[in-house]
This record gives C-alpha cells, sequence and structure tokens, in this order.
C-alpha cells in the first residue's frame, strides 16, 4: 500500500485545503522552520496512530492571521489519505475490497480514509468540546456527488502503525519495556510460552535466595528489618525483602538493557553516554530492526505459534531531521537505510527536513516544499521534472541538485557567478540587510542558463531577484540577452501582452521576438530602445549591469580604489597617448576585443572613458582572479565612499528585496 494523496485542512498551519501528491515510497518534507513539516507528519499520527497519538484539542485547530479564538463558536478540521495498491499487495485487497472506489471503468481501485473533527465552545469547558470521526470515503476522489462515508471499524485501527521518530531522540525511552515503545513492540512481536516463562522465574527465584543467603547480606537485610519496624507499626508492608526486583517474568523485561563496547574507558557504555550522533543513530537503529524482525516472523512457518500479535498490514515511518547531530557522510548511510525500508511491501516513510545537505541524497519526484504564505498558512508544491529526458536531467543537475539552499529561503538573489557573490556580500554590510538574518539566498548560476532555476522558483513559489550581464556588443550580448529574459517569462506563464506589448496597443509578433537579437545597436537610439525593455523587464525583478557586465560596472563606479588595487610595480603598461599615439591605439584597440571576446569588436556604443577603462578591465577580470581584485578594491573603500558612487542597479534591488521581505528600516 502506498499513501499517493494526503489531505488536510484545518489543522494547526492547514487553513486552507491542501494536497500532497505523494509519488514514492520515500517522500521528504523539505523547508524553512515552522513551515508545517512537522504538523503533517502529526497529522497522519493523528490518523493512524496508537490511542493516545489520536487526540485531538483545541490547539489543533487552525486560527488565523487576524482571528481570535474568542471570534468564533465551531472550527472543523480534517485529514484523509488515499490509499494505492501495487500488483505485488493483491493479497491485502480483501480487506478493503467492500471500501474501495474507482474513478472510471478499468482504472486501478483505491481507498480513501478521513479522519474529522469538530470543536465547540462550551462555557463551562475552557476547551471546549471535540467531536472526532474516522470513515471510508466510498466516492471517488474526484466526484462530485455527494459523500458516502462508513465508520471504520474498530479492528481496522490494527491494520496500520505509524513510527514516528520525533526530531529530539531518546533511544533510551524505546529501550524500556512500557506501552508504546519500540522494545515492547519488538518483544510483544514473539509468543513466550509458559514453559520458558515458568523456567525462567525459577531461576530467577534460585539466584535471588542464592543472593539472600549470603552472610553480610543477612547483617544488611536486618537492620533495614529493624529500623523499618521502629519507624511503623502498620501490619501492612511490615516484611522486607532484598533481591533484584520482582521475579516475575514482565518485571526482568522491564530491566533489560543495551550497552555498548569497546570504550575509550574499558568499560560498556549504556545508550545515554553515547553521543548526540550516535543515540540519533540508535534511534533509527531500533525502528529498522523492529521492521525487520517484523518482517522475518511473518515469513516464518509456523507464524501462529510465534507471532504474538498481527504484523500490520501497512508500516508508515515517520522521521522528523534524520540529520539530527549526523555528519553528512552519515546522513548519506541514513538515507540508503531509509531508501531500502521504504521498498519494502509494507512499509512508506515519511521525513522532514530543513537542512540542504539532505537535498541532493533524494530523488526529486519526492520532493515536497513547505513555506508559510503571507497568511499563515502552509503552502505545499512538488517538483515537477519536465517531460524530455535530456531536458530532465538538466534542470535536476542545475536547479534541483544545484542550489539545495534555495529550498529554505525566503527570497533568493540570483547573480552571474563569484562576482556578484562578493559584492553582495559586501553591499548587505553597508545596506543593513544581512542575508542570513533575513533568510535571503544568493544562488550564482555560474555560467548555467537561469531558466531552470527560475522554473524551479516559479514552482515552489519563492519569490526571487535576478541580476544578469547585458554584455552589449559581446556575442549573443545586448538584444540576445533582452530576449532571453522575455523568452523565459513567457515560459514560466507571463502573460505575452503584459511583457510583449508595444505602443498603440500592438503586440511583438513571435517572427519579430526571434529574430530580436539581430536587431541593431549602433546609434544612441538604438541603445535608448535597448534600455527601454530593459527597464521594462525590472517590473518582473530582472535587473541587469549594464552596459556590459557586473566587473565592469564596479571598475566604471570606482576607477580608483580598482587602480589602486595592484601588487607593487603592477598594472597594466598603457602607453602615453601623446608620445606614441600608434601604440596607444594598437592597446587599446586589443583590450577593447579581449574585452567584448571578439577581434572585430569596436565597442561602438561604449564612450571613449569606457573604452580606456576596458585596457584595465582586461588586466584585472581576465587576467587575474574576479573575486580576489573585488575584495582588494572593496578593502579600499570606506562604507560612505562605496555608498556614496554606488551603482543605482543596486540601490534598485536593495529596496526591492526590502519591500519583498517587508524588512524595517534600522
Amino acid at each position: 500500500m502506498l499513501i499517493s494523496k494526503l489531505k488536510i485542512k484545518g489543522f494547526r498551519s492547514f487553513g486552507e485545503k491542501v494536497t500532497i501528491e505523494i509519488k514514492k515510497d520515500l517522500a521528504a518534507f523539505i523547508g524553512l522552520n515552522s513551515s508545517g513539516k512537522t504538523s503533517a507528519l502529526e497529522a497522519l499520527r493523528k490518523l493512524f496512530g496508537l490511542h493516545s497519538e489520536r487526540d485531538i484539542r483545541f490547539q489543533d485547530f487552525h486560527i488565523g492571521k487576524d482571528e481570535s479564538p474568542e471570534d468564533f463558536d465551531s472550527r472543523e478540521l480534517f485529514i484523509e489519505v488515499r490509499l494505492d495498491f501495487s500488483e505485488a499487495e493483491k493479497e491485502n485487497i480483501p480487506h478493503f475490497f467492500s471500501y474501495m472506489v474507482v474513478d472510471e471503468e478499468g482504472a486501478d481501485p483505491y481507498v480513501r480514509i478521513r479522519l474529522e473533527a469538530n470543536w465547540k465552545k462550551i462555557d463551562y469547558e475552557p476547551e471546549g468540546s471535540v467531536d472526532i470521526k474516522t470513515y471510508f470515503i466510498k466516492v471517488g476522489d474526484e466526484e462530485e456527488s455527494e459523500e458516502i462515508k462508513q465508520p471504520i471499524p474498530s479492528h481496522f485501527k490494527s491494520i496500520f502503525q505509524i513510527l514516528y521518530v520525533p526530531a529530539i531522540r531518546r533511544p533510551a525511552e524505546q529501550l524500556k519495556y512500557a506501552s508504546g515503545s519500540i522494545l515492547y513492540r519488538v518483544l510483544r512481536k514473539i509468543n513466550f510460552k509458559d514453559e520458558f516463562k515458568e523456567k525462567f522465574d525459577e531461576k530467577i527465584a534460585e539466584i535471588n535466595d542464592d543472593f539472600r543467603g549470603l552472610p553480610e547480606l543477612e547483617i544488611v537485610q536486618k537492620a533495614i528489618n529493624g529500623y523499618w519496624d521502629k519507624f511503623h507499626k502498620d501490619e501492612r508492608y511490615k516484611e522486607t525483602s532484598l533481591g533484584f526486583g520482582g521475579s516475575d517474568f514482565d518485571s526482568i523485561l522491564k530491566k533489560l538493557e543495551i550497552s555498548f563496547s569497546p570504550t575509550p574507558v574499558h568499560r560498556k557504555f549504556n545508550v545515554d553516554e553515547l553521543g548526540e550522533g550516535y543515540r540519533s543513530l540508535f534511534y533509527l537503529t531500533l525502528v529498522c530492526a523492529l521492521l525487520e524482525i517484523e518482517e522475518k516472523l511473518a515469513k516464518d512457518d509456523k507464524e501462529e505459534e510465534t507471532i504474538g500479535i498481527d504484523r500490520p498490514l501497512m508500516t508508515i515511518l515517520a522521521i522528523e531531521e534524520p540529520e539530527n547531530h549526523i555528519a553528512p557522510q552519515l546522513l548519506g548511510r541514513v538515507i540508503k537505510i531509509l531508501n531500502t525500508i521504504a521498498k519494502k511491501a509494507n512499509c512508506q516513510v515519511l521525513l522532514s527536513s530543513h537542512t540542504s545537505a539532505i537535498v541532493k541524497r533524494l530523488d526529486p519526484e519526492s520532493i515536497h516544499h513547505f513555506r508559510i504564505t503571507e497568511l499563515f498558512q502552509t503552502q505545499v508544491n512538488g517538483i515537477v521534472l519536465p517531460k524530455k529526458t535530456t531536458e530532465a536531467y538538466k534542470f535536476i543537475k542545475e536547479a534541483v541538485y544545484n542550489y539545495p539552499e534555495i529550498y529554505f529561503s525566503k527570497l533568493v538573489v540570483i547573480g552571474e557567478g563569484d562576482s556578484e557573490d562578493v559584492i553582495f556580500n559586501r553591499l548587505m554590510e553597508v545596506k543593513d540587510t544581512d542575508f542570513d538574518d533575513n533568510i535571503i539566498t544568493f544562488a550564482p548560476l555560474g555560467h548555467r542558463f537561469v531558466n531552470h532555476i527560475w522554473r524551479l522558483l516559479e514552482t515552489l513559489h519563492i519569490p526571487y531577484i535576478t541580476l544578469l550581464d547585458l554584455d552589449i556588443e559581446r556575442e549573443g550580448g545586448g538584444w540576445g540577452r533582452v530576449k532571453y529574459a522575455l523568452q523565459q517569462l513567457l515560459k514560466i506563464g507571463v502573460e505575452k501582452k503584459k511583457i510583449l506589448g508595444l505602443k498603440g496597443g500592438s503586440i511583438l509578433s513571435d517572427e519579430r521576438l526571434d529574430g530580436m537579437h539581430k536587431w541593431e545597436l549602433k546609434t544612441d537610439d538604438d541603445v535608448d530602445s535597448l534600455m527601454g525593455w530593459v527597464n521594462m523587464l525590472k517590473k518582473y525583478d530582472i535587473y541587469y549591469s549594464s552596459p556590459l557586465d557586473l566587473d565592469f560596472l564596479m571598475l566604471e563606479h570606482y576607477p580608483d580604489f580598482y587602480k589602486s588595487a595592484i601588487p607593487k610595480g603592477g598594472g597594466p603598461e598603457i602607453p602615453d597617448a601623446e608620445e606614441d599615439y600608434d601604440a596607444f591605439e594598437i592597446k587599446l584597440n586589443s583590450a577593447i576585443q579581449a574585452t567584448l571576446k571578439s577581434d572585430k569588436a569596436t565597442a561602438i556604443t561604449y564612450n571613449e572613458d569606457q573604452k580606456e577603462l576596458m585596457i584595465w578591465y582586461n588586466y584585472h577580470f581576465l587576467g587575474r582572479g574576479k573575486p580576489s581584485t573585488h575584495i582588494h578594491a572593496l578593502s579600499l573603500m570606506t562604507d560612505k565612499e562605496l555608498l556614496d558612487n554606488l551603482p543605482d542597479v543596486f540601490n534598485q534591488i536593495f529596496k526591492k528585496i526590502t519591500k519583498q521581505l517587508e524588512i524595517p528600516a534600522k
């Protein structure tokens, strides 16, 4: 069986109905803290947990952002799952046959189980009254007809079990023979025969008798009895007996412990003496052992004699933050083991995480992204891969796996590469907009196409701002950069009339858009026309380093600092134009061609000062490391000097960041 859909409405942060479509045996709920991941796992506990875990209280009902508990008299919630069956699980179908539904003739049957809870305010009861009912829903998932509900018989509760591993692992509690603990579940699988119990009790009685027969112990026993008798005269509890606890079988089981060796101190450790990481791993070990024991005992030929309690038809393993206290390398091993468990016919694994280390270890289709909306409600989105195999591979490599931090961001700033990373890190200090404090991620493209990360962020509804190079007079630059951005906006669903609208109400045709990269860019009017499109794209949070790239933009705004950022005796050799104009022209033309990456480049749209700066651009950014040059130059500036001549594109971007996240001014 597989939970293929989980629907939640009115439960904690799930205000509006949220449908989580689960395609894999191992599903991962990822996102920022307090985005609803734990609530989704808890919802499954309410549906499938032990009796004590199914309790629903007033605080489990959703309260809106602008609501107060005093404003309403009742509340409703529901938690529903859809169960699908594989070919290998046909033997399980008879249990559910009378409750199954199909969407259409020939389609696979499935089962819908729903928990419904209603809260009502009661004057004499502070937390009100909660009514909880669980049903089979006997109409199709997409049918609009009136629902037919049938209460779930009580014996069905033993068909499912959910093993919940909390974020804080306390394996010692699971090693106690107490109801609900993992050890209890493991040992209850064994049907201890009466003759074994009798023999066990006899051996324990013999040990206690031998122990009490020690002369030294008799002195201890008499002293305790003597003073106990002096302190009270009640006939009850008069006799005391020193021994190894109770002598019955259940009492001994409650004292079972596990130890670990060898250790650095040459004695055995108990589980509480392990480090946090190993405690966490051992907790998972207990869960995995339980599942294997159930499987092995179920295959035993003498099953009726061996198993004390029937094996559940389905086990849901819900794990909070498997990364807790575990190194990334060990986390990879944990995920491999969980994937193995998830492939078992009777198991499904769901985990929650808020670390980027886990993303690369997951199947993209198993990832479900959780985020909180402006109304403080949980929104869940899955990753939709392209249909073409080659595109899907690029998408996974360039977006899903390449930027794992974005899943845990409130806002993503996309830049071309390392230069942007260095500069944004300095600017967020002087702009009082710390990226970490505001949960902003910078994602460097690193020569990758921006369309993949745009598609991913659009799917996950994560806001983003993009800074690209305009690359005027470079191959594919200028009009080509604008054309690319327009085409990608169309692909992610922006209306054509909004971004391709022209004066007079007409719309740029597909043919003209396809040929935009060939539009002329020679005169001031051509540049003005290009910048009109560039300014329009700012409405979609797309900005450009103009006229070339960010390196040239910084050099143009802070020429003295970048000219000073050279080693002693370094710098480009620039002939004096007045003394040897021909040599200067050769040097200048060589720098222009290198900067614009073409031996035919003339820099016709650049002014004379910009052309001369290309000599320094060639020296700093083509002959030396870009990040190191920016770090050196920025270190020479005071905050005031940096802000006084800051390129306006950065002012616009940081203003947009502030607006997107509503960051209060300092």
